[in-house]
């Protein structure tokens, strides 16, 4: 492959001296792309199904539901004014993904019941209406109901619900599920802004009605209702690395909680409660931090948990739902890659430029370095003609530059998540994409048409 001479001092440049970037993350849905106008589906026995790029809109629901299947990927659909149903209902299945997908005005976003492998991930949630309009049953943004398993995850959504436009229960509920000792179930890097009026419900709720190895860890929660984070019973579960504020409310009560509401289904042990920062005001204007109770004791870490006087609103930006797609974002409490992400290349080969020669007149010509390309990085163009760059292991430094057919660098960025869609509608023409990701990296050329 023929690079120009810049592009080679920009590429050798960054081997060389890397410079830091800020490390960003994008929680919610990333798609940009178009939609199907649909109305309501069910699949039902089916394996290795893609249900992707449908409009679902003004529908008592459920929008989307998957009875008995296998292999199933949910993604970059679009679900709006679903009012009595949940716009995604999973049930007696496994291996499902529900990915970069936007959900407005729901009566709830998931509910996945008696199933295993349920990844719930980069989805933005807008209004989860509960009973609002005639849902007969409670709101939440994601409800795991007996799911079981390796393999399961609530991860990287971004849910606002604002006051009058919504109702919810519990806005992340795991009811009566089991994860392992090798892959618990998971709650990661989750934004929530907005909860209530209920005096019973908050933010997120695991080990309800017992259960066991849960996780719920980094994520970003402010004014989510009654309560902020708790765990209701069961064993193995954890909860740490969170930040939680709430102000005064009609509902508001307490941060954080820990109590086995369940003792007569099934005792507590093994609870881990560390690190989680805490700024909570009750209904009575009194700062309530915490509360445990003596049936859920021994806690480990109990004693790392805090409040914060300098928690606010702030800890989450003004805009939490469509920020992916808009490339802002602060800086990520996890730099962990989740748990799993559907979007493969349409053509998995990989270029390896290898070795190759670059030109500039009356300049001697230097070998380009030589790139092994490592398999961790995935360069392609999907569907839609858009650049996109997969990362295994991503690191907070990983970046992309891209040079035209000159050699010219035309634009650069931090790689902030497993996923990253490249600005849209480029020129038609030769573009030389590189990626670098601490000590590994990728160099591929791309013809967009």
């Amino acid at each position: 492959m023929k690079l120009n001479y810049t592009f080679y001092i920009i590429i050798l440049t960054i081997i060389c001296t890397i410079t830091p970037f800020q490390h960003t993350f994008g929680q919610g849905s990333r798609y940009t792309g178009n939609y199907k106008k649909s109305g309501q589906v069910t699949f039902t026995n089916q394996k290795n199904l893609v249900i992707e790029g449908l409009e679902i809109n003004n529908v008592e629901g459920p929008a989307i539901q998957v009875l008995n299947c296998e292999n199933v990927t949910i993604r970059y659909n679009r679900i709006t004014n679903v009012g009595k149903k949940p716009a995604i209902y999973i049930f007696n299945s496994k291996n499902v993904t529900i990915v970069d997908n936007s959900l407005e005005n729901v009566q709830s976003g998931l509910v996945a019941g008696t199933s295993q492998g349920i990844k719930f991930e980069y989805n933005d949630v807008l209004n989860v209406l509960g009973s609002l309009r005639g849902g007969s049953v409670i709101g939440v943004m994601a409800q795991f109901n007996n799911v079981s398993g390796a393999g399961n995850s609530i991860s990287y959504n971004a849910n606002e619900n604002l006051p009058g436009q919504s109702s919810t229960e519990d806005i992340i509920n795991i009811f009566n599920s089991n994860g392992t000792a090798q892959s618990p179930i998971v709650i990661r890097g989750n934004w929530i802004r907005g909860g209530g009026p209920s005096t019973s419900g908050g933010g997120i709720n695991i080990g309800d009605y017992g259960g066991s190895y849960q996780i719920t860890e980094n994520n970003i929660l402010v004014d989510p209702g009654n309560y902020g984070i708790g765990i209701s019973g069961g064993n193995n579960m954890t909860m740490r690395n969170n930040k939680v504020f709430g102000k005064k409310n009609s509902f508001t009560n307490v941060g954080l909680t820990a109590c086995n509401w369940y003792e007569s289904v099934s005792k507590s042990h093994s609870i881990r409660v560390e690190n989680n920062a805490i700024n909570y005001t009750n209904k009575n204007g009194l700062v309530n931090t915490w509360w445990f109770y003596q049936n859920i004791e021994p806690v480990t870490g109990r004693e790392t948990n805090y409040y914060d006087s300098k928690i606010n609103a702030s800890i989450l930006p003004d805009q939490i739902i469509g920020r992916a797609r808009s490339g802002l974002s602060p800086i990520n409490p996890d730099d962990q890659t989740p748990g799993g992400g559907t979007t493969n290349p349409n053509n998995p080969d990989d270029e390896n430029p290898g070795n190759g020669s670059v030109e500039k007149p009356g300049t001697p010509i230097p070998n380009l370095p030589i790139i092994n390309n490592d398999p961790s990085i995935t360069i392609y163009l999907d569907n839609y003609n858009r650049a996109c760059i997969n990362i295994s292991g991503r690191q907070s430094s990983a970046l992309v530059m891209i040079a035209d057919s000159n050699g010219r660098l035309i634009h650069q960025q931090s790689l902030s998540s497993y996923h990253t869609v490249l600005p849209n509608d480029p020129i038609p023409g030769t573009y030389y994409v590189y990626v670098k990701n601490g000590n590994k990296e990728h160099l591929k050329q791309l013809q967009i048409k």
